[in-house]
Protein backbone atom coordinates (compact mmCIF):
# COMPACT_ATOMS: atom_id res chain seq x y z
CA UNK A 1 0.00 0.00 0.00
CA UNK A 2 1.46 3.37 -1.04
CA UNK A 3 1.69 6.37 1.29
CA UNK A 4 -1.16 8.11 -0.53
CA UNK A 5 -3.36 5.01 -0.22
CA UNK A 6 -2.62 4.79 3.53
CA UNK A 7 -3.49 8.46 4.02
CA UNK A 8 -6.71 8.09 2.04
CA UNK A 9 -7.71 4.94 3.92
CA UNK A 10 -6.93 6.43 7.33
CA UNK A 11 -8.81 9.63 6.56
CA UNK A 12 -11.87 7.75 5.29
CA UNK A 13 -11.89 5.48 8.36
CA UNK A 14 -11.85 8.56 10.60
CA UNK A 15 -14.60 10.23 8.55
CA UNK A 16 -16.83 7.14 8.82
CA UNK A 17 -16.13 6.94 12.58
CA UNK A 18 -17.35 10.53 12.88
CA UNK A 19 -20.43 9.76 10.80
CA UNK A 20 -21.31 6.80 13.03
CA UNK A 21 -20.85 8.94 16.14
CA UNK A 22 -23.16 11.53 14.60
CA UNK A 23 -25.81 8.88 13.90
CA UNK A 24 -25.36 7.54 17.43
CA UNK A 25 -25.87 11.03 18.84
CA UNK A 26 -29.17 11.34 16.97
CA UNK A 27 -30.38 8.02 18.36
CA UNK A 28 -29.21 9.15 21.79
CA UNK A 29 -31.31 12.28 21.46
CA UNK A 30 -34.32 10.21 20.37
CA UNK A 31 -33.80 7.88 23.34
CA UNK A 32 -33.52 10.70 25.88
CA UNK A 33 -36.56 12.53 24.47
CA UNK A 34 -38.74 9.39 24.43
CA UNK A 35 -37.58 7.63 27.59
CA UNK A 36 -35.71 10.24 29.66
CA UNK A 37 -32.91 7.77 30.35
CA UNK A 38 -29.78 8.59 32.31
CA UNK A 39 -26.61 9.56 30.43
CA UNK A 40 -24.39 7.60 32.83
CA UNK A 41 -26.53 4.49 32.33
CA UNK A 42 -26.03 4.80 28.57
CA UNK A 43 -22.27 5.13 29.12
CA UNK A 44 -22.13 2.01 31.31
CA UNK A 45 -24.26 -0.02 28.92
CA UNK A 46 -22.61 1.03 25.67
CA UNK A 47 -19.04 0.49 26.92
CA UNK A 48 -19.78 -2.94 28.37
CA UNK A 49 -21.70 -4.15 25.31
CA UNK A 50 -19.10 -2.76 22.92
CA UNK A 51 -16.32 -4.39 24.94
CA UNK A 52 -18.04 -7.78 24.84
CA UNK A 53 -18.66 -7.54 21.08
CA UNK A 54 -15.11 -6.49 20.20
CA UNK A 55 -13.49 -9.03 22.53
CA UNK A 56 -15.72 -11.74 21.08
CA UNK A 57 -14.65 -10.80 17.56
CA UNK A 58 -11.01 -10.66 18.65
CA UNK A 59 -11.20 -14.16 20.19
CA UNK A 60 -12.83 -15.61 17.07
CA UNK A 61 -10.18 -14.00 14.88
CA UNK A 62 -7.09 -14.91 16.96
CA UNK A 63 -7.85 -17.24 19.88
CA UNK A 64 -4.19 -18.12 20.44
CA UNK A 65 -3.09 -14.50 20.95
CA UNK A 66 -6.30 -13.26 22.61
CA UNK A 67 -4.80 -12.98 26.13
CA UNK A 68 -1.33 -11.76 25.12
CA UNK A 69 -2.08 -8.08 25.71
CA UNK A 70 -3.19 -8.50 29.34
CA UNK A 71 -0.71 -11.27 30.18
CA UNK A 72 2.30 -8.95 29.97
CA UNK A 73 2.65 -6.65 32.99
CA UNK A 74 4.42 -3.96 30.98
CA UNK A 75 1.24 -3.44 28.94
CA UNK A 76 -0.98 -2.71 31.94
CA UNK A 77 0.00 0.95 32.45
CA UNK A 78 -0.75 1.66 28.78
CA UNK A 79 -4.04 -0.25 28.61
CA UNK A 80 -5.27 1.29 31.89
CA UNK A 81 -4.36 4.78 30.69
CA UNK A 82 -6.13 4.09 27.40
CA UNK A 83 -9.21 2.60 29.11
CA UNK A 84 -9.72 5.12 31.90
CA UNK A 85 -7.76 8.18 30.78
CA UNK A 86 -9.12 7.84 27.26
CA UNK A 87 -12.22 5.71 26.61
CA UNK A 88 -14.03 6.21 29.92
CA UNK A 89 -13.04 9.85 30.37
CA UNK A 90 -14.18 10.85 26.87
CA UNK A 91 -17.65 9.47 27.58
CA UNK A 92 -17.98 10.52 31.22
CA UNK A 93 -16.64 14.09 31.02
CA UNK A 94 -18.44 14.81 27.73
CA UNK A 95 -21.81 13.85 29.22
CA UNK A 96 -20.98 15.67 32.46
CA UNK A 97 -20.25 18.82 30.46
CA UNK A 98 -23.64 18.47 28.75
CA UNK A 99 -25.34 18.21 32.15
CA UNK A 100 -23.47 21.28 33.41
CA UNK A 101 -24.09 23.34 30.26
CA UNK A 102 -25.51 22.03 26.97
CA UNK A 103 -24.55 19.75 24.07
CA UNK A 104 -23.30 22.64 21.90
CA UNK A 105 -20.86 23.80 24.57
CA UNK A 106 -19.69 20.24 25.27
CA UNK A 107 -19.05 19.53 21.59
CA UNK A 108 -17.16 22.79 21.04
CA UNK A 109 -14.92 22.15 24.05
CA UNK A 110 -14.27 18.53 23.06
CA UNK A 111 -13.31 19.61 19.54
CA UNK A 112 -10.40 21.62 20.94
CA UNK A 113 -8.53 18.29 21.07
CA UNK A 114 -6.48 18.97 17.88
CA UNK A 115 -4.94 21.98 19.62
CA UNK A 116 -3.73 19.75 22.46
CA UNK A 117 -2.28 17.32 19.91
CA UNK A 118 -0.32 20.17 18.33
CA UNK A 119 0.92 21.21 21.78
CA UNK A 120 1.87 17.61 22.60
CA UNK A 121 3.84 17.28 19.35
CA UNK A 122 5.65 20.56 19.99
CA UNK A 123 6.65 19.67 23.59
CA UNK A 124 7.30 15.93 23.56
CA UNK A 125 8.25 15.31 19.93
CA UNK A 126 10.08 18.63 19.68
CA UNK A 127 8.38 19.22 16.37
CA UNK A 128 6.68 22.52 15.71
CA UNK A 129 3.52 22.15 13.62
CA UNK A 130 3.50 23.44 10.07
CA UNK A 131 1.81 26.80 9.65
CA UNK A 132 -0.63 25.50 7.04
CA UNK A 133 -1.55 22.50 9.25
CA UNK A 134 -2.24 24.83 12.17
CA UNK A 135 -4.41 27.08 10.01
CA UNK A 136 -6.37 24.10 8.67
CA UNK A 137 -6.97 22.78 12.20
CA UNK A 138 -8.18 26.20 13.35
CA UNK A 139 -10.34 26.48 10.22
CA UNK A 140 -12.03 23.14 10.88
CA UNK A 141 -12.60 24.06 14.54
CA UNK A 142 -14.09 27.39 13.49
CA UNK A 143 -16.38 25.55 11.07
CA UNK A 144 -17.57 23.25 13.87
CA UNK A 145 -18.14 26.32 16.06
CA UNK A 146 -20.26 28.02 13.38
CA UNK A 147 -22.17 24.82 12.66
CA UNK A 148 -23.12 24.19 16.27
CA UNK A 149 -23.80 27.78 17.37
CA UNK A 150 -25.00 29.17 14.02
CA UNK A 151 -22.66 32.06 14.75
CA UNK A 152 -24.49 33.01 17.94
CA UNK A 153 -22.22 32.77 21.00
CA UNK A 154 -25.29 33.10 23.22
CA UNK A 155 -25.97 29.44 22.40
CA UNK A 156 -22.98 28.55 24.55
CA UNK A 157 -23.29 28.26 28.31
CA UNK A 158 -19.90 28.09 29.96
CA UNK A 159 -19.71 27.72 33.72
CA UNK A 160 -16.29 27.32 35.36
CA UNK A 161 -16.82 23.62 36.14
CA UNK A 162 -18.22 22.97 32.63
CA UNK A 163 -15.11 24.57 31.14
CA UNK A 164 -12.91 22.27 33.23
CA UNK A 165 -14.85 19.08 32.39
CA UNK A 166 -15.02 20.02 28.69
CA UNK A 167 -11.27 20.56 28.49
CA UNK A 168 -10.70 17.25 30.31
CA UNK A 169 -12.88 15.56 27.67
CA UNK A 170 -10.70 17.12 24.95
CA UNK A 171 -7.50 15.93 26.68
CA UNK A 172 -9.08 12.47 27.01
CA UNK A 173 -9.52 12.40 23.22
CA UNK A 174 -5.78 13.07 22.89
CA UNK A 175 -4.97 10.26 25.36
CA UNK A 176 -7.30 7.95 23.45
CA UNK A 177 -5.49 8.80 20.21
CA UNK A 178 -1.89 8.63 21.42
CA UNK A 179 -1.68 6.20 24.36
CA UNK A 180 -2.32 2.88 22.57
CA UNK A 181 -0.16 3.44 19.48
CA UNK A 182 2.60 1.02 20.58
CA UNK A 183 0.27 -1.80 21.61
CA UNK A 184 -1.87 -1.22 18.51
CA UNK A 185 1.04 -2.14 16.26
CA UNK A 186 1.73 -5.27 18.29
CA UNK A 187 -1.75 -6.58 19.14
CA UNK A 188 -4.10 -5.01 16.60
CA UNK A 189 -6.99 -2.55 16.92
CA UNK A 190 -9.68 -5.19 17.56
CA UNK A 191 -8.00 -6.66 20.65
CA UNK A 192 -6.86 -3.30 22.05
CA UNK A 193 -10.25 -1.64 21.57
CA UNK A 194 -12.03 -4.64 23.07
CA UNK A 195 -9.98 -4.69 26.27
CA UNK A 196 -10.14 -0.90 26.54
CA UNK A 197 -13.92 -0.87 26.22
CA UNK A 198 -14.35 -3.77 28.64
CA UNK A 199 -12.18 -2.20 31.35
CA UNK A 200 -13.81 1.21 30.89
CA UNK A 201 -17.24 -0.45 30.98
CA UNK A 202 -16.45 -2.23 34.26
CA UNK A 203 -15.28 1.06 35.76
CA UNK A 204 -18.38 2.90 34.55
CA UNK A 205 -20.66 0.22 35.97
CA UNK A 206 -19.11 0.78 39.38
CA UNK A 207 -20.53 4.31 39.20
CA UNK A 208 -23.85 3.49 37.56
CA UNK A 209 -24.64 -0.25 37.09
CA UNK A 210 -26.41 -1.03 33.81
CA UNK A 211 -28.93 -3.29 35.57
CA UNK A 212 -30.41 -0.29 37.39
CA UNK A 213 -32.81 0.59 34.59
CA UNK A 214 -34.96 3.71 34.92
CA UNK A 215 -36.84 3.60 31.61
CA UNK A 216 -39.44 1.41 29.94
CA UNK A 217 -38.08 -1.71 28.25
CA UNK A 218 -39.79 -2.19 24.89
CA UNK A 219 -38.71 -2.95 21.28
CA UNK A 220 -38.12 0.72 20.38
CA UNK A 221 -35.99 1.51 23.45
CA UNK A 222 -33.97 -1.67 22.88
CA UNK A 223 -33.45 -0.65 19.25
CA UNK A 224 -32.22 2.82 20.26
CA UNK A 225 -29.71 1.63 22.87
CA UNK A 226 -28.51 -1.17 20.56
CA UNK A 227 -27.66 1.32 17.82
CA UNK A 228 -25.87 3.51 20.36
CA UNK A 229 -23.86 0.59 21.78
CA UNK A 230 -23.07 -1.33 18.58
CA UNK A 231 -22.91 1.27 15.80
CA UNK A 232 -21.95 4.37 17.79
CA UNK A 233 -19.51 2.70 20.16
CA UNK A 234 -18.13 -0.69 19.08
CA UNK A 235 -17.88 -0.03 15.33
CA UNK A 236 -17.14 3.71 15.52
CA UNK A 237 -14.31 3.38 18.06
CA UNK A 238 -12.84 0.45 16.13
CA UNK A 239 -12.76 2.51 12.93
CA UNK A 240 -11.16 5.38 14.86
CA UNK A 241 -8.37 3.15 16.17
CA UNK A 242 -7.77 1.63 12.74
CA UNK A 243 -7.50 5.15 11.31
CA UNK A 244 -4.64 6.00 13.70
CA UNK A 245 -2.65 3.15 12.15
CA UNK A 246 -2.57 4.96 8.80
CA UNK A 247 -2.56 8.70 9.52
CA UNK A 248 -1.50 10.97 12.36
CA UNK A 249 -3.78 11.52 15.37
CA UNK A 250 -4.13 15.15 14.27
CA UNK A 251 -5.72 14.19 10.95
CA UNK A 252 -7.92 11.60 12.68
CA UNK A 253 -9.23 14.11 15.22
CA UNK A 254 -9.98 16.76 12.62
CA UNK A 255 -11.57 14.26 10.20
CA UNK A 256 -14.05 13.13 12.85
CA UNK A 257 -15.58 16.61 12.65
CA UNK A 258 -18.01 14.74 10.38
CA UNK A 259 -19.81 13.89 13.66
CA UNK A 260 -21.53 17.29 14.06
CA UNK A 261 -21.97 17.51 10.28
CA UNK A 262 -23.86 14.22 10.29
CA UNK A 263 -25.94 15.28 13.27
CA UNK A 264 -27.02 18.45 11.49
CA UNK A 265 -27.80 16.73 8.17
CA UNK A 266 -29.81 13.92 9.81
CA UNK A 267 -31.65 16.45 11.97
CA UNK A 268 -33.01 18.22 8.88
CA UNK A 269 -35.54 15.51 7.90
CA UNK A 270 -35.86 13.99 11.37
CA UNK A 271 -36.35 17.06 13.57
CA UNK A 272 -37.23 19.68 10.96
CA UNK A 273 -33.95 21.54 11.38
CA UNK A 274 -33.58 24.38 8.87
CA UNK A 275 -30.18 24.78 7.22
CA UNK A 276 -29.04 28.39 7.07
CA UNK A 277 -26.48 29.79 4.59
CA UNK A 278 -24.07 30.08 7.53
CA UNK A 279 -24.44 26.41 8.49
CA UNK A 280 -23.91 25.34 4.86
CA UNK A 281 -20.77 27.52 4.73
CA UNK A 282 -19.57 25.93 7.98
CA UNK A 283 -20.01 22.40 6.61
CA UNK A 284 -18.15 23.26 3.41
CA UNK A 285 -15.35 24.87 5.46
CA UNK A 286 -14.91 21.75 7.61
CA UNK A 287 -14.86 19.43 4.60
CA UNK A 288 -12.31 21.58 2.76
CA UNK A 289 -10.05 21.80 5.82
CA UNK A 290 -10.18 18.01 6.35
CA UNK A 291 -9.33 17.36 2.69
CA UNK A 292 -6.37 19.74 2.64
CA UNK A 293 -5.10 18.59 6.04
CA UNK A 294 -5.15 15.02 4.74
CA UNK A 295 -3.25 16.07 1.61
CA UNK A 296 -0.80 17.95 3.81
CA UNK A 297 -0.01 14.66 5.54
CA UNK A 298 1.84 13.59 2.41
Amino acid sequence: MTTQQKIFKGTMLAIFAGILWGVSGIFGQLFFEAYHGDALWITSFRLLVAGLILLGMSYIKSPKTFWDLVKKKQNWPVILLYAFGGVFSVQFFYYWTIQLSNSATATILQYTSPVFILIYAAIFNRRMPKLNSTLLVLGAMFGVFLLITNGNVNNLTIKPLALVTGVIAAVAVVIYSLAPRRILRQYGSLNVAGWGMMMAGIGSNMIHPFWKIDFKIEPLSIFYISIIAIVGTAIAFLLWLQATEYVSPLVVNVATATEPLTSVLVSVPLFGLVLTPLSIFAMVLVVICVIFLSRNEE
